[in-house]
């Protein structure tokens, strides 16, 4: 949506310091400008271009060098990456933090308003999160000042609207620019009449409406879903084994054989397996594996092996070494003695820092690979996300190489499980009128 891109101009218009100044102002006053200097612009956009490998192909266009491509064509979607996704964490300990707090509670309610689907505590989240950012955002940058008042553009109080909104019109995304701008381009391709262009096209809607409410009422009468591909494994539920898989079976790695054993039970034989390069997954990515995504160098490569998984009712990340299949016991309503569990090795990485996920409004959860691993069944795979590296100095003072994680604008955002601070219980009168 462009408000999207409305919010990253402002913000990055700020902090580089180019927002028109009045006469009784000066920018050399400005505190949150932070990459108002050359070499700092050019070393943030090295940053975000540095990035881009560790985005999954799923996110589609990765963010390019913004300090170089921001006047030439940077997209909509580019900023929405950068502004809702990489900013927080590139900007943490660079943009002053009163300012970089108010910037999370944007961030954080702009990702939870852009999901597909939106359960009611996530819009009471957005909403106030959104309320605190303007309140917030008018007094640390405008501050009432006659010569900023062209700091507070009307994208600025459109966010106040997002929630309401969404509870009359439904979630943001279905309704946003670019469906629009999706659709208006998919009807002006069927024009046939150029001579009568407008009529041409009001009847090309028109037969699009009938042709969906019709598919509405018979779904048989659409057109059969593409087949998978040759060779791969229907799961169920959405999922399913694709290629390349091992042509042979061998013998787990030393350091895996041990994970495995544990899996199948005590007195099991170790098994002989074949890897499984790739999974898709119900919501249409595809998670990869460290067994073949290695093989290429970086910057030939999107990430995708690292995912989000459900592991014993919690949420965690991980980075997926290689899919196969292993021989258990049957379930009870299963009428053979033994059948295939299509698991995925997994090295986990630790939990988010919560002091920093706290700070941020959940929108930094920096977290270390550890020498830990686990089997898990794929059904329990909920999507691929990004993890990106940095080296950031933690609010408890540790400075130390470190992920964060980055999802997909759009998919269903995670609730990490701490606080936001836009809830503070005071009376802001300081008054005894309320019980």
């Amino acid at each position: 949506m462009h408000i999207a891109g409305n919010l990253s101009d402002l913000n990055i218009s700020l902090w580089r310091g180019t927002m028109d100044c009045g006469p009784s102002d000066d920018v050399d006053r400005w505190d949150w400008a932070i990459l108002k200097d050359r070499d700092a612009w050019e070393a943030h956009g090295r940053l975000v271009e540095a990035a881009g490998p560790y985005l999954p192909g799923s996110f589609d266009r990765k963010p390019r060098n913004i300090a170089e491509k921001l006047n030439t064509s940077y997209k909509t979607w580019e900023f929405q990456l950068y502004t809702f996704g990489l900013g927080p964490a590139l900007l943490y300990g660079v943009l002053p933090q009163p300012y970089w707090l108010n910037y999370c509670q944007l961030v954080r309610g702009f990702q939870l308003l852009c999901q597909h689907r939106i359960t009611t505590e996530d819009l009471r989240h957005a909403h106030v999160l959104l309320c605190n950012w303007e309140k917030e955002f008018e007094t640390l940058y405008y501050q009432r000042h006659e010569d900023r008042l062209q700091f507070i553009r009307p994208c600025v109080h459109q966010v106040n609207h997002l929630a309401p909104e969404t509870l009359r019109k439904g979630p943001p995304i279905c309704y946003a620019q670019w469906t629009m701008e999706r659709t208006i381009g998919n009807l002006g391709q069927e024009i046939r009449q150029p001579s009568n262009p407008y009529a041409n096209l009001s009847q090309e809607g028109l037969r699009r409406c009938q042709v969906n409410t019709l598919l509405s009422v018979l779904p048989e009468l659409d057109e059969p879903p593409k087949g998978l591909p040759t060779g791969s494994v229907d799961l169920g539920d959405g999922y399913a084994l694709l290629r390349k898989r091992d042509r042979y079976f061998r013998l787990p790695d030393p350091e895996h054989a041990e994970v495995i054993a544990r899996f199948l039970g005590e007195g099991r034989v170790l098994q002989r397996i074949k890897k499984w390069a790739r999974l898709l997954l119900p919501n249409g990515q595809i998670a990869r594996s460290a067994w073949r995504e290695t093989i290429k160098p970086l910057d030939k490569i999107r990430i995708s092996r690292n995912v989000k998984i459900d592991l014993d009712g919690q949420i965690r990340f991980g980075e997926i070494l290689y899919f196969t299949q292993l021989s258990v016991e049957a379930d009870a309503d299963n009428e053979d003695e033994w059948q295939f569990a299509s698991v995925a090795l997994i090295q986990l990485y630790s939990t988010p820092d919560e002091s920093l996920l706290k700070l941020s409004s959940q929108t930094v959860a920096s977290c270390t690979r550890l020498d830990e691993f686990c089997i898990l069944d794929v059904k329990k795979i909920c999507s691929v996300v990004g993890m990106i590296p940095h080296t950031p100095t933690l609010p408890s003072g540790v400075t130390e190489p470190r992920f964060f994680m980055m999802e997909r604008p759009g998919f269903d955002i995670s609730n990490l499980g701490v606080p936001y601070a836009g809830y503070l219980d005071v009376d802001v009168d300081g008054g005894d009128d309320i019980e």
